[in-house]
């Protein structure tokens, strides 16, 4: 906490500049020091390298996997931004506008996949522009607490609820599920496997190699039978574009065919995602051998 309201002080006192040569050596200290992130970041900025060779600029890839930090770093200042102030000058293609504008009128619940692809703290602008819509995000990274709690005191009053999770029992999704019927949003990663559950897991193909998807997210929304979409949020030409994408009007699956309909539903949402994630590479942040075999090691990737 006290890193954090550290870096946020100089952004507010002193400036974004003088923030961002901080944050070079800032880290630059965490680029040296973390072993297995960086070398996480390199295989996945060579993987891009490989399958998009054009996703990337010419260079060594060490450069470029250091600037994969340096820009995650901005991302945690433009997280809290987003949460402290209203968000503003995020821009949508005239489609998804529509889209959102349509659903929202509808007065409905709904479930929302996103992932760790861009800052999707800046969909909080939905619930500025839209007062009638509430939204919930079920937030799995137990070291994400500390932050979570600055955001909230940014903004105690705001109409975007972080819900801190281990496990989506039976408790939480009937919560959840009151929530969707009072029409409110709620908001959970699809890209990242929770601490524990590496069993509910689907193999799916992402950038040309199988990579574990959590199933979560559709057992999600076999219990909420409600509306899915696909969001995300990344900067590009100096300016958030927020994405949202109709995904299904329902999730459901009989108990014999569940395994594979949940397979498929990840794998649609895997390329869904790489889609978009190649569009900026360097602002997908999972700092883990995001393709490691559940054998390949005596740690759960989502551990680390």
């Amino acid at each position: 906490m006290r890193g954090l309201r550290i870096m946020i002080w100089v952004n507010s006192h002193i400036g974004r500049s003088v923030f961002n040569v901080v944050l070079i050596f800032v880290m630059g200290y965490f680029f040296l020091r973390r072993r297995e992130a960086r070398q996480a970041s390199r295989e996945y900025l060579l993987r891009v390298r490989e399958v998009y060779p054009d996703a990337l600029g010419q260079g060594p890839i060490s450069w470029w996997s250091f600037r994969h930090f340096f820009i995650f770093g901005q991302s945690l200042l433009d997280k809290y931004l987003a949460w402290a102030e209203t968000p503003d000058g995020i821009k949508m293609t005239p489609e998804d506008e529509k889209k959102l504008f349509d659903f929202v009128e509808t007065r409905r619940g709904c479930l929302l996949i996103g992932s760790h692809f861009g800052n999707l703290e800046y969909s909080r602008g939905i619930a500025h522009r839209h007062p009638e819509v509430t939204i919930n995000v079920l937030i799995y990274d137990q070291h994400a607490q500390n932050f979570a709690k600055l955001l909230a005191q940014g903004d105690p009053d705001s109409r975007m609820n972080l819900i801190q999770v281990t496990d989506i029992d039976l408790n939480l999704a009937f919560r959840l599920k009151e929530k969707v019927q009072r029409g409110e949003w709620v908001v959970i990663a699809g890209d990242r496997v929770p601490v524990g559950e590496s069993e509910r897991v689907a193999e799916v193909v992402f950038f040309a190699e199988t990579a574990r998807f959590p199933i979560g997210p559709y057992v999600l929304a076999t219990l909420l039978q409600c509306p899915v979409f696909l969001i995300h949020c990344f900067r590009l030409d100096g300016s958030y574009r927020l994405g949202y994408e109709f995904f299904a009007e329902e999730i459901g699956a009989d108990r014999k065919g569940r395994e594979q309909a949940y397979r498929a539903f990840a794998q649609q949402f895997a390329s869904a995602l790489e889609k978009q994630v190649i569009r900026a590479p360097l602002q997908w942040f999972n700092f883990f051998d995001f393709w490691e075999k559940p054998d390949s090691s005596g740690t759960d990737a989502s551990e680390k």
